[in-house]
């Protein structure tokens, strides 16, 4: 699973790739919804399109588009991490998968430049996210926590606040700040996540 950051810049490569098949900020609010999960108020098999491939990614709305870009992304990573081997790559702890997308997070932000309108997109609650989750209330909460998370460039603080935000303990969240730094601190993370930047553009080509 990528996280929020990493879902915005991917998505963002895959909006090129899908051109006019994509018309409105509704694709952002789309791919960024799945992961409302972590609020514990649905599953992940509620929110994540099984079985994707590139032909199937356009849905009935830019926001049915976007969570399938979402599911798909997800998929795809998942299959290079384990490829690459990524257990015997990196130093082993349970929170090792969720650090290492927090790290990616930091070091694609400033990949993307224009967060104005991710934040624009999720002042909107879509009728798509209701019938999914029947709770305006969470979705809202949701949406204002990516916001917040997305003001600026990742780092420990903002991290800890995200953590937090989605439920998790203090020393969960302080945990897992130890582990991205240890992870930043190894060079084999870096390579592992600039592989899988050159291993999405292959199957877009």
């Amino acid at each position: 699973m990528a996280g929020e950051v990493g879902h915005v810049v991917y998505a963002a490569r895959l909006v090129t790739f899908l051109g006019e098949k994509v018309g409105s900020v509704g694709f952002w609010t789309g791919t960024l919804f799945p992961d409302i999960r972590h609020l514990g108020i649905t599953s992940r098999r509620q929110t994540h399109t099984g079985d994707l491939s590139l032909d199937k990614l356009v849905g009935e709305n830019d926001f049915e588009t976007g969570m399938r870009v979402h599911a798909w992304i997800d998929e795809t990573r998942n299959k290079f991490l384990e490829q690459s081997n990524m257990k015997e790559l990196l130093p082993w702890h349970p929170f090792v998968p969720h650090a290492l997308k927090l790290v990616e997070d930091e070091w694609l932000y400033e990949h993307f430049d224009d967060w104005n309108l991710i934040h624009r997109a999720l002042n909107k609650v879509y009728e798509d996210e209701i019938q999914l989750v029947q709770s305006k209330d969470h979705i809202i909460r949701w949406h204002e926590i990516l916001q917040s998370y997305f003001k600026k460039k990742p780092d420990n603080g903002s991290r800890y606040k995200l953590s937090m935000d989605i439920g998790l303990s203090k020393a969960s969240a302080e945990e897992i700040n130890s582990i991205v730094d240890k992870l930043k601190e190894e060079p084999k993370t870096k390579q592992l996540t600039d592989k899988f930047i050159y291993y999405l553009e292959d199957i877009l080509r």
